[in-house]
């Protein structure tokens, strides 16, 4: 069992709607995972919006699932060696839409649903995306709860922001598992 020091914080929000995955998708209709039009459509629906971080070269939080560029772009290469301009200047496949920052998001949702933000690590302890991430959520004035796979990740934000709602995204849990996972 782990004790906890903090107290409970109703979570009943994370549970009250449904959460669209990625933004309400739907590619045969040319609406793409991680986009304005995406997270257009399920707040249409008053769905919540569950969406991906990447980091830029230039340290900023991007809306977008993949390490690499070229599933979803005409462009290739890992997101973390883009600079946020040359992010913006390239276009998801068969659409208008952009990457969008986490700003951009925040804006677009004004605290009208709550957002499930997955930060996407390269396991390596780089502690930039998960500082930027806070630094831009201190503006949304909704609910909100951050997860990742990696628990460096996760224990990070425990430590820079210990009222924020926090998961670890697993796949597999063994006996090691424990050893990262009991003060998360």
């Amino acid at each position: 069992m782990i004790a906890s020091t903090t107290p409970a914080r109703p979570l009943s929000w994370l549970v009250a709607r449904p959460i669209a995955h990625r933004g309400l998708h739907d590619k045969a209709r040319g609406v793409i995972e991680n986009t304005a039009s995406a997270f257009a459509r399920a707040m249409e629906r008053n769905y919540a919006i569950e969406c991906d971080l990447q980091v830029t070269a230039d340290g900023e939080a991007v809306v977008f699932h993949d390490d690499t560029l070229d599933r979803l772009t005409e462009a290739k290469g890992p997101v973390i060696a883009r600079k946020l301009d040359e992010l913006k200047a390239i276009a998801i496949k068969g659409t208008g839409d952009r990457i969008q920052t986490l700003a951009e998001l925040i804006r677009q949702v004004n605290s009208t649903v709550p957002l499930v933000i997955e930060l996407k690590s390269h396991w390596d302890g780089n502690p930039v995306l998960v500082k930027r991430s806070l630094d831009v959520l201190r503006l949304f004035k909704g609910k909100f709860a951050l997860m990742s796979f990696d628990p460096a990740v996760v224990e990070l934000i425990r430590r820079l922001s210990p009222a924020t709602p926090r998961g670890l995204v697993a796949d597999r849990y063994d006996d090691r598992s424990e050893e990262h996972t009991s003060e998360l």
